[in-house]
């Protein structure tokens, strides 16, 4: 019984020492996170196409909404003139139909469609149909010359006849529209009530991306793209849109893809916010919140399990891993393990960002786990049937002995002292021969490590144990354990052992055995506290040593365990986690550790970081086909492992897309000869296409520095990402310098747009006036009005007119600047004592007739001491011929401002028929000192008083650029010398006034 509690003991200690392994934890993580890049990246195929390719047509919406627009100037009448069948709407669409039949030869898409609202149906009804041009592409792939791969499934039918297109047998004259809620129609009226609603948005943020429908009434469902078109006066006159069949999307995520056994699907769903869920938070569930998903389409027979009434729940388990439960009719109870990857298809601005469309990963957890699960029940088999043979052994041995104990005590008791006492090897001596008990103790003990060995043995992996006796200084081991060991010590490290090795093990001294494991330090791996691998000198073979020290601290006992296989796996494992598939750089997630625990670590004294964005793999794929494309990005990986080995980390982030940190230069000049030497490898690196064009690998590229322009990843990423889009949008294949600036003007429009938008609305803008002084007399004969935004966001006149720019609103700061200027101005009618008012007007912009007839009628009598102030670098001949009439018409005059700043300076004189000129300050500024400021004050002075026209020096902040400028004979003088903006018109004050007179000797 001893012997079997004995046994017992060692084997639940190998069966703990190798359960306290994290490596069937590790293998399950490995083999979600390989499941989890395999659906981000097709997802990121996906969404490629779904934006780049079949939503991009922004400038089709243009021109048809030009077309109709012409087809109801041609009528007279307007959008809500439209009805089904109706002349008007026949000629709407006939203007039409030849932007929208070449846009259906070049897209690569299932139909076209246009459906214009009819102002006569009511959307609560289904009624007869709306006015329509819907056209079916039978094969999208190819631009069939004749067009006989076109159909026309609703249309007039004059127009037909016109394109000489044939008709769809599901031919119809009108398109029918289910009513105003129902989702055959929301292709339709999503788009159009959004347009409605928020009639300033930009029609590529109003595009709808509809439920699966069957639009051409085929049988066979579709995805829809659906865009507003609007008339020039802003109002809805239908939707554009395309379709893309189920079947040839959900081509994008074949379900053997994730399970080479069929046994894993892919789901293609859109889930909301409900719940709670942020609009940045990604598609996946919260922890403790479930989420649901609506499927569109799916591959693989598997998610029939999962999915009923067409959509599924799903939540996170306890170690954060997305997974779903089997629904409540299928037939087996396993659950899934997934991964929901986020389509891209709206921007936070878009009215329906509360969509998120994702692509589901699908697979039974026993099958997505199978080796982790296969491996953790044969290590209890082995364990198992060691346990058993034990005992058995144990109980056999016990059985014999007991027989022979008897035996032995006789020969015992017949010896004689004299004679050597001769012992059966396996016998047992009787307590009160001590001496005689210990030698067969010690047999005994001999067994029992034999029968140790014999189970170690037994697993299908080579195991061995050892004992280090600190007290008696000697090491003893297994049977085997320098076959284990032998796997990654050098030749010849184990002679000493064997010499004293028999079938029960061996034993050595234990200064010898510790210094067999001091040569194996310089490739020890620690795993855990006492648990370590090791490797041979070439790597391919691994060794698990595990340790315990006794509780006296007399002993250290271990286990070695050849575990090559299980190492090998789990690195390969790791390495496909790590990589990308197709080009065996880092992927996305390990780029991102490296260089992150580069910088917290031992960050580099200087670093860089690369975005790299292929040119022209669009065209390639398009023109011969994704392999070809995938050549295409070996290629550039090439160059980029070529030329950043050993100088850093770099990675494909997604399918054209590279990221590149180098950490090994010195400074921003030895970056830069890496970088060229990388553009010139990229520059030479080619492909010969099939039908023999040589195609050149371009890639535009951004680069930001650590630590001067960032210090942590994320922001060295946006910045790098940044400095690369403002190369692909202003010099293409180029290298490109992260510019703080042009980054914080971006981000101050996009920051900003809405307090635009309460500035305007709420008129939250004051006017202060500079005064404007004769250059003679110093008395004050004009004023300039100056913008004062009462918003901190938008504290300046510049930055307005940088957002109203941005967001085409500048028609409403000109208003705005017209009607506040003179409105504020009127109400110090005491205090300007009948001065002229200078107004900066914006060149490109031009008041509506309403706005002229208004602002004749509340401010006729002022605007004939109204100047038009324009900028001189904002010159337009158009505007100026219209400026010059609106001052004519209304007795007022022109001045142009800034003159001397552009190029234009001559054209714009003899263009517009202008009172006033005023010098730039840049000019004014240190004239007193730069006689090349003189030559040129001079010369423009002397040009604009030959032609009759008053010259103002603004910007003069001091006597001595005062004194200057009279000498050079300007007409009149503005600057804070003169006076600052006020509130109120300010006095000129009188010491300011008899220096002028002084310097331009008028003093009485």
């Amino acid at each position: 019984m001893p012997f079997c509690i004995a046994l017992a003991i060692q084997g639940v200690m190998c069966v703990a020492v190798l359960a306290g392994s994290e490596t069937l934890e590790q293998m399950e993580a490995d083999a979600y996170d390989l499941f989890s890049e395999r659906v981000s990246s097709r997802a990121g195929y996906l969404e490629n196409d779904m934006i780049f390719r079949w939503s991009d047509f922004d400038v089709v919406v243009d021109d048809v909404g030009d077309d109709i627009d012409s087809a109801l100037a041609a009528h007279g009448a307007s959008a809500t003139d439209i009805a089904t069948g109706s002349d008007l709407s026949l000629a709407v669409i006939d203007a039409s139909a030849d932007d929208l039949l070449s846009f259906a030869r070049r897209a690569e898409v299932d139909g076209v469609y246009l459906v214009l609202a009819d102002g006569a149906v009511d959307p609560s009804s289904e009624g007869d149909g709306h006015p329509a041009l819907y056209i079916r592409d039978a094969n999208p792939k190819v631009d069939v010359a004749n067009g006989s791969d076109l159909q026309l499934a609703a249309c007039p039918i004059s127009v037909a006849r016109r394109l000489d297109i044939a008709l769809d047998s599901q031919w119809s004259a009108a398109f029918p529209l289910a009513a105003e809620g129902e989702g055959q129609s929301a292709f339709y009226y999503r788009p159009l009530r959004a347009a409605q609603q928020y009639p300033d948005a930009d029609t590529s943020d109003l595009g709808y991306w509809g439920r699966p429908v069957d639009l051409g009434w085929t049988g066979t469902q579709s995805v829809t793209y659906s865009k507003p078109v609007r008339d020039a006066a802003g109002n809805v006159v239908g939707v554009l849109g395309v379709e893309v069949r189920l079947d040839r999307i959900a081509s994008f995520f074949p379900y053997l893809d994730l399970n080479e056994g069929g046994n894993g699907s892919y789901l293609l769903a859109v889930t909301g916010e409900d719940g709670g869920f942020a609009r940045d938070g990604g598609v996946s569930p919260a922890t403790g919140q479930p989420r649901t998903y609506e499927v569109l389409t799916a591959t693989g027979a598997s998610q029939s399990l999962y999915v009923e009434d067409g959509s599924f729940e799903s939540s996170l388990d306890e170690k954060g891993r997305m997974t779903v439960e089997p629904s409540e009719a299928a037939s087996s109870a396993a659950r899934a393990a997934a991964s929901a990857a986020e389509i891209k298809l709206y921007d936070s601005t878009s009215p329906f960002a509360s969509e998120h469309w994702a692509l589901v990963g699908l697979e039974r957890e026993d099958d997505l786990f199978s080796a982790a699960h296969l491996l953790s029940e044969n290590l209890m088999k082995v364990f198992a049937a060691s346990i058993v043979v034990g005992i058995v052994v144990a109980v056999l041995t016990a059985w014999l002995s007991s027989s022979r104990l008897r035996h032995l005590m006789g020969e015992v008791r017949a010896a004689s002292p004299e004679q050597p006492i001769s012992f059966t090897p396996t016998g047992i001596v009787e307590v009160d021969e001590l001496s005689e008990s210990i030698e067969l103790l010690g047999s005994e003990v001999a067994s029992a490590a034999s029968r140790l060995s014999q189970i170690l043995k037994l697993s299908d992996r080579s195991i061995a144990a050892f004992e280090c006796n600190f007290t008696s200084s000697v090491a003893t081991y297994t049977d085997g354990f320098f076959d284990a060991m032998g796997l990654v010590l050098p030749s010849g490290s184990g002679e000493q052992g064997s010499a004293h090795e028999g079938s029960l093990g061996g034993a050595v001294p234990l200064g010898a055995f510790e210094r067999l494991f001091q040569s194996l330090r310089p490739r020890y791996e620690q795993e855990s506290d006492g648990r370590w691998i090791v490797s041979d000198v070439d790597g391919r073979r691994w060794v698990r040593i595990v340790t315990l020290e006794s509780d006296d601290g007399t002993r250290v006992f271990g286990l070695v365990e050849d575990v090559t296989d299980e190492i090998a796996t789990r690195r390969r494992i790791e390495h496909e986690r790590d990589h990308d598939v197709l080009t065996g750089l880092l992927n996305r997630r390990a780029f991102e550790q490296a260089v992150t625990e580069r910088l917290a670590g031992i960050p580099p004294a200087f670093g860089a970081m690369l975005m790299l964005d292929l040119d022209n793999l669009k065209y390639i794929n398009d023109t011969y086909g994704h392999d070809w494309g995938d050549h295409y990005i070996k290629a550039a990986a090439s160059v980029i492992e070529r030329t950043f080995e050993g100088e850093g980390f770099f990675a494909r982030i997604s399918g054209d897309e590279f990221l590149v940190f180098v950490d090994r230069c010195a400074d921003a000049d030895g970056a830069y000869r890496l970088f060229d030497s990388f553009m010139r490898a990229l520059d030479t690196s080619v492909l010969e296409a099939p039908d023999a064009t040589v195609l050149k690998v371009r890639a535009s590229v951004g680069v930001a520095f650590y630590p001067e322009d960032a210090v942590d990843f994320s922001h060295l990423r946006e910045y790098a990402d940044f400095a690369m889009y403002e190369a692909k949008n202003h010099r293409k294949g180029a290298l490109l310098r992260f510019d703080r600036k042009s980054h914080e003007r971006g981000a101050f429009i996009l920051n900003n747009k809405e307090d635009l938008n309460r500035l305007l609305d709420e008129n939250l803008i004051d006017y202060h006036f500079q005064p404007i002084v004769d250059a003679r007399m110093g008395e004050a004969v004009a004023y300039e009005a100056l913008m004062r935004p009462q918003l901190p966001s938008i504290a300046t006149p510049d930055r307005v007119l940088l957002l109203a720019r941005s967001q085409s609103k500048l028609y409403r700061v000109e208003h705005l600047t017209f009607f506040g200027a003179l409105e504020a101005f009127a109400k110090h009618g005491d205090a300007a004592r009948g001065a002229t008012l200078f107004v900066n007007s914006i060149a490109t912009q031009r008041l509506s007739s309403d706005d002229e007839v208004e602002l004749q009628k509340r401010f006729g009598p002022l605007l004939k001491h109204l100047v038009i102030e324009i900028t001189e670098s904002d010159y337009s001949r158009e505007m100026s011929l219209y400026k010059e009439g609106l001052a004519r018409r209304w007795g007022a005059r022109l001045a142009i401002d800034d003159f001397g700043s552009g190029y234009n300076g001559e054209t714009s004189l003899l263009d517009y028929h202008a009172d006033f000129v005023k010098l730039d300050m840049g000019i004014v500024s240190g004239i007193d000192v730069a006689r090349d400021h003189q030559d040129i004050a001079r010369n423009l002075i002397g040009y604009a008083h030959d032609r009759g026209i008053r010259v103002i020096a603004e910007g003069v902040e001091t006597p001595s650029e005062l004194k200057a400028v009279i000498g050079l004979g300007v007409d009149y003088l503005q600057g804070y010398l003169i006076g600052k903006p006020a509130a109120t018109p300010p006095a000129v004050p009188a010491d300011i006034q008899e220096l002028i007179r002084t310097l331009a000797g008028t003093s009485c």
